[in-house]
């Protein structure tokens, strides 16, 4: 069984006493005026949720809404997450009622076929944008159409990446040459690509002959910047508390979060999980410890303040599975942006080679990690048992975020691409 917990996206009004950081003031980096006019075709819809959408909604937050159309070809997104004052459009490439049987993998690869076909009518229902770029992620079966709208219009592409798509989608095997083969002519067509590591980065350099610019999952425009850990990670006098936001996309994360149950059981843990997960779905899969609280989907607000006023510890697990492990080596968290903000400390389960722990290694004293499973429950009781420990680890994430996923670092990256 597959599940999807939803990471609800970083918001402002966080618990305690935010620290502002100084501006320099203004927009750095090309002048608004100069950016194009910049059509979004794909997949991944633009809202304010979770994973690649989060990503999306972010980049283009501060983007002239009159420079900016969004068509949206697969889930459409929610009204209430939307972008301000932008034009959206749904326009399904692929049939989901086909693509939900057990012949997904040929029919994923029936569409992958078709998709540049879409690229007519989507241009049609611009209706009269005259885009001077095309954006799209390399997910699903947009991005085809995507490129292809690009050359029959002759501007440029931009291409983000934030999964191994040849490599992680549901086609079946003798079809797979053929989408790394599309996929291949899509990334060298690209005006600017942007992956979400270094490893992605250097991957698709080594194997497609062109580079990437690395744009690393950021936070917020309005995520609020504390100067310090929340003080209660010094306290003695409370249950330890570790807390999960975020997607359950294969077993291998089924497998890291039944693990985190029962090596929190010697300190007597408790582990909330936040997302859309039911209680009924939590027990199919074993994650129905009595300990264990299932405490739904909130809004950003709200889940942040949950994090830093009730959490010890975040939990931030890769799969170990050896058909993960391409995506793993890849694939950045996206929780981490988000994570860091809060001060909380970070535990990063996965194998030594996934890009959470290798980015770990880089940044020495941003997390707790642990590389495999007989070590997790020594690691839980280091964190339940020495406070100065945990406000290290807290302070050192809250240093590093600020580094590596400020959305104002982010938009500069972004904008600066798309004008050259």
């Amino acid at each position: 069984m597959e599940f999807e917990i939803g990471t609800t996206t970083v918001g402002a009004a966080l618990c305690g006493r935010p620290f502002v950081a100084q501006r320099t003031g203004g927009h750095r980096g090309p002048p608004l005026q100069l950016l194009p006019r910049i059509v979004y075709v794909g997949d991944v819809p633009v809202e304010a949720s979770y994973h690649g959408s989060a990503l999306l909604h972010r980049l283009l937050s501060d983007y002239p809404s009159d420079k900016l159309t969004i068509i949206e070809t697969a889930t459409e997104s929610q009204m209430q997450r939307r972008l301000l004052n932008v034009n959206y459009t749904s326009h399904p490439i692929a049939n989901q009622r086909w693509l939900d049987t057990r012949f997904h993998p040929y029919v994923a690869a029936w569409f992958t076929r078709a998709a540049p076909r879409s690229a007519a009518k989507i241009s049609q229902s611009l209706n009269g944008f005259e885009a001077e770029a095309v954006l799209t992620v390399a997910h699903g079966f947009g991005w085809l159409a995507a490129a292809e709208i690009a050359n029959q219009q002759r501007v440029p592409l931009h291409l983000i990446i934030h999964d191994d798509w040849p490599r992680v989608a549901d086609v079946a095997p003798q079809f797979r040459k053929t989408l790394d083969e599309r996929f291949a002519r899509v990334y060298r067509q690209a005006h600017s690509r942007f992956c979400v590591s270094p490893a992605m980065s250097r991957f698709y350099e080594e194997r497609y002959g062109a580079p990437a610019t690395v744009i690393y999952p950021s936070r917020a425009a309005d995520c609020a910047d504390f100067g310090e850990p929340p003080a209660h990670l010094t306290a003695h006098d409370k249950q330890f508390t570790i807390a999960f936001a975020g997607t359950i996309n294969s077993r291998g994360y089924v497998q890291a979060l039944t693990a985190l149950q029962k090596a929190l059981e010697p300190v007597g843990g408790r582990l909330l999980i936040f997302g859309p997960l039911t209680g009924d779905a939590a027990q199919q899969v074993g994650l129905s410890h009595r300990n264990t609280e299932i405490r739904g989907l909130l809004n950003s607000t709200e889940l942040l303040m949950r994090l830093r006023e009730e959490a010890d510890a975040l939990f931030a697990p890769m799969s170990f599975a050896a058909s993960d492990r391409t995506n793993m080596e890849m694939a950045f968290p996206s929780k981490l942006a988000d994570y860091t903000a809060t001060g909380v400390p970070i535990l990063i389960y996965g194998p030594s080679y996934c890009s959470a722990v290798e980015w770990a290694r880089e940044n020495e004293g941003v997390a707790e990690v642990v590389e495999a499973e007989r070590d997790l429950t020594a690691a839980i009781n280091r964190l339940a048992t020495n406070p100065d420990h945990r406000l290290s680890l807290g302070k050192r994430a809250l240093d590093a975020g600020r580094a590596y996923f400020s959305h104002e670092q982010a938009k500069q990256i972004f904008h600066q691409s798309l004008s050259v």
